[in-house]
Order: structure tokens, then sequence, then C-alpha cells
């Protein structure tokens, strides 16, 4: 009795000490929005937005909290993370950006009746969490991944049997990312015909990603470090900031302390007051700095043509001195406008809710009409047997017909791909199969299950693989084509490893 109350009270300081982070940044995201409004009061406000902000906020908080309040809470819990990383930033943070005058896109001016439309988008943003939640929810998802989970094969293995055959996935990922580099499939760049090979090619750059979580949660199991320890954080984090640089990416040091922060917990390791500090200053650092360098280089850039890689590098050379000259104060100015822009999702939710119905006879003119049936069918047809096969849904002619601006990637979410192909009863609806299809995700690999290597890493490449940003029409075929790849990887790491069997 007294063992389950110590083991409790353990639980429930992990989750506090989990929860201070992601509270001290978005209070600060909030506060330093705050002072910037107060300071520049000549902005152009809409008050009338404050109460669905804060109601929106409450809404995707609610949940996190229920899980708190029952000993369940996990950061990485499909719920939450959806929650933290994304809606309540995006939404409730992006909101008052919107209501303070701070966010003040261009594309203001495509939202008819703002009056209406504005707290319709915030209606539909609710909608769609809600839904997401429900489907979570839904006891059958549960017993589902319980079910499939004890199908799953019982791969223990040691740690130092994990460490040398995720080193040589890392290369092979490392090796296929500058091929595709080379070929201008990643990166601030774009091609102009897609290959046949070039989404193969793309997916197989993503053996890094994996080989850097499993080589991350190998150094957090290990009870002591050595000098191999050291050298492979060192490359991890020379080949993570690297990456960052060339992908010109403003949040990618953010994906890089996700990374870490997952292993760390999935490793089972505690979260102690230093790690507290540490972390908020590394996510503070992480979102600022990502929005100031990613800024600067496509301003530098300035478009997405194709570059050889000397040129490219020139463009990082030149990203890298131009933030080291300006001044501190002019940076945070140049990162905090970015980030107010960039977190403000719901103005470019409301082009969509405003402009849909208007804009649904030309979708088919733009090859962007029904794109949720088309795409749930047509990408079990593998690109090098079809190689003329539809683009899942092209972002620039989506931008051409919503924006007027096809040069710019602007989020759609899932509730906008949802309302256009479906109105607004498809929101609630296609977010419950969403958050049931996460619900089994995770009741399959990580609730309720002992440590794992292999399932701690798939886990985390199906839960980063859901992107909240784009269409809905590409989450279920991402997800499946991430696992896919990933299950291959850890097939490789498998073979050297299987004879170290606990």
């Amino acid at each position: 009795m007294i063992e389950n109350r110590i083991n409790n009270i353990a639980v429930k300081n992990k989750q506090i000490n989990l929860l201070i982070p992601i509270l001290f940044l978005w209070g600060l995201v909030i506060v330093s929005f705050l002072v910037l409004y107060w300071y520049e009061s000549d902005f152009n406000t809409t008050y009338y937005l404050l109460p669905w902000c804060f109601l929106t906020g409450i809404v995707i908080v609610a949940p996190s909290a229920y899980l708190y309040y029952k000993n369940r809470f996990d950061a990485f819990n499909p719920i939450v993370f959806a929650a933290w990383s994304y809606f309540f930033p995006a939404f409730f943070i992006g909101g008052l950006a919107l209501a303070s005058g701070f966010s003040q896109p261009f594309f203001l001016n495509f939202i008819q009746d703002e009056r209406n439309n504005l707290p319709l988008t915030f209606i539909y943003i609710i909608l769609g969490y809600l839904g997401l939640t429900a489907g979570y929810f839904l006891p059958f998802g549960r017993k589902l991944g319980i079910k499939i989970g004890s199908w799953l094969p019982n791969w223990n293995w040691k740690p130092e049997s994990v460490y040398k055959p995720s080193l040589l996935l890392l290369a092979i990922g490392l090796g296929n990312t500058i091929l595709a580099f080379t070929f201008g499939i990643l990166g601030f760049q774009k091609v102009e015909e897609i290959g046949a090979f070039d989404g193969l090619l793309f997916l197989l750059t993503l053996f890094w990603l994996e080989a850097s979580c499993l080589l991350w949660i190998y150094i957090f199991r290990s009870k002591t470090l050595n000098i191999n320890h050291y050298l492979i954080i060192g490359l991890l984090l020379i080949i993570s900031l690297t990456r960052s640089a060339f992908q010109g990416n403003r949040g990618s040091l953010l994906q890089v302390f996700i990374l870490v922060a997952f292993a760390y917990v999935a490793s089972g390791r505690k979260i102690e007051f230093k790690q507290k500090i540490i972390g908020s200053v590394l996510i503070l650092i992480a979102v600022v700095g990502g929005m100031i360098y990613g800024t600067t280089f496509r301003n530098i850039k300035t478009n997405q043509d194709r570059m050889d890689a000397e040129e490219y590098a020139g463009v990082v050379s030149e990203t890298m001195e131009k933030v080291s000259d300006e001044d501190l104060a002019a940076n945070l100015d140049t990162g905090l406008r970015a980030l107010a822009e960039r977190i403000d999702a719901v103005s470019s939710l409301a082009v969509i809710v405003s402009n849909y119905e208007m804009l649904k006879p030309y979708e088919e003119v733009y090859g962007i009409d029904n794109n949720i049936w088309k795409d749930s069918i047509l990408f079990f047809i593998p690109r090098p047997l079809w190689a003329d096969k539809p683009v899942a849904i092209d972002p620039k002619k989506y931008a051409e017909l919503y924006f007027n601006y096809g040069e710019n990637s602007f989020a759609m979410t899932p509730m906008g791909d949802l309302l256009r192909n479906f109105g607004p009863i498809g929101i609630p609806l296609g977010m419950i199969i969403l958050g049931f299809i996460l619900r089994v995700i995770y009741s399959s690999l990580i609730e309720n299950q002992s440590f794992s290597f292999w399932r701690s890493t798939l886990f985390y490449m199906l839960l980063t693989a859901v992107s909240y940003e784009g269409a809905y029409s590409v989450i279920v075929p991402y997800v499946v084509r991430i696992g896919f790849i990933s299950v291959i990887g850890l097939l490789i790491v498998w073979l050297f490893a299987r004879r170290s069997k606990i």
C-alpha cells in the first residue's frame, strides 16, 4: 500500500516536471505578445476574438488536464502531443496574436465578413479537436491496439547491441539525405517534376531520424557514459544542427529538441529540477532561434529554385554570417515577429472558411477537388509503377487558388481540408477517425507496454508523421509510408542485434 502511494507520487512529480517547461515556454510567448502589443499600441485590434480564443484554449487544454488528474498524463500521448505541439500554439496563442493585431498577414483581406467568419473558424477548430479527442477515447481503439500489440514481436535488445547497427542505419540515412539535397528533394528548394523514385529516396532519408532516435534512447538508457557515448552525442548534434541549417526550416531546431526529449522520456529517465531549467531554456532557444535563422535564410535565398550544392552551401554560410552580425535586439525582434506570423494558423484557416463554397467550382480546374478520396485510393499505387500519378495535393495550386500566391505554403490544417471536401459535418467525423487511429497506435506500442527500443522508436516515427498543419488527405498515406520504411530500418537493426537478446 505504501509502495503504491510512493509510486503514485513519483509519477505525479514526473508529470509536473514535464509540464513546467511547456507551460513556461507558452507563458513566456504570451507575455512577449502582450508586451509587444502595449509597446506598439497603434496595431489594429479585433477584441471580439478574445472570448473565442480563450474558449478554444480551454477546449484544447481540457483533455490534458483530465489525463493529468487521472495520473495518465504523458507529453507524448497523441492527444496531448497534438495539443501542445500544434493546436494550442497555432490556435490559442496564434489567435491571441491575431486578436491583438500583432499578426497581420496580407491574406486577411481575403476573409469576407470577418465578424462572422473568424468566430466561425474558431468553432470549426473546437469541433476538430473535440472530434480528435472523442476518437481517441473510443474504447474500441484501445482494445484493438492492445490486441495488435500482443501480436507484435517481443524484441528485447540490450543497449550495447543497439548502437552499432543504429550507426549503420544512420550512415545509410545520411547517404540518402545527401543525394536528396543534390536532387533538390530536401531543403528550401523544389524540383520541377517529381521523379518516379523521388518519394522512395525521401523516405530513405528518414533512416537518419530513426537511427538518431535509437541512439538517443541508447544514450539515456546507459547507466554510465564513456568516450563512445560522448562521441555519439557529438555526432548526433553535429548531424542534426547541420541538417537544420541546410533545411532552412524555422521549426527544425524544435524538432531536434522534441526528438531528444522523447528519447529521454521513453528511456525511463526522471526529469529533475536541473532538467526542467535546461529544457525550458532549450525550448526557448529552439523556437526563437529557429525563427531567426529560418526567416533570414529564406530572405537571402528569396525563392525555392533548385541550386547546386556549392551555391546552396553559400546561402547557409551567408545566413549564419548575417545572423551573427545582427545585434541581439534586432534578432529577437525578427524572431518574435516571424513567430507571430508563423504561429497564427487561424487567419489562413479563416480564408478557407470564408471562400471554400465560392471557390469549390474552380478546384477541379486546379486539380485539388475531392483530394481526400483521391489520395486515399491512389497512395496504394507506387509511383515507379505509375510515373504520372497525380501529386497528393499540390500546395502550390492550393496557394494560387485560395491565396493568389503560389510561391509560399499556407497552413490548410485537417479541419480546412475536411471542410473543403465534405462541409462542416466532415470536420468532427474525419477527426474522430484520426483520433481513433492514433489511439490504436499508442495502445499497441506504448500504453501499458514494457520498455522496448523498437516500439518506442516506431511510435516516435508514426507520432511525428502526423502533420496538423497540412492536408487531412495526406495524413494516413504518410503514416503508412513512414511506418513501412521505419519497419525496414528496424529490421536492419534486428539483423545485427538478434543474437543479443535478453
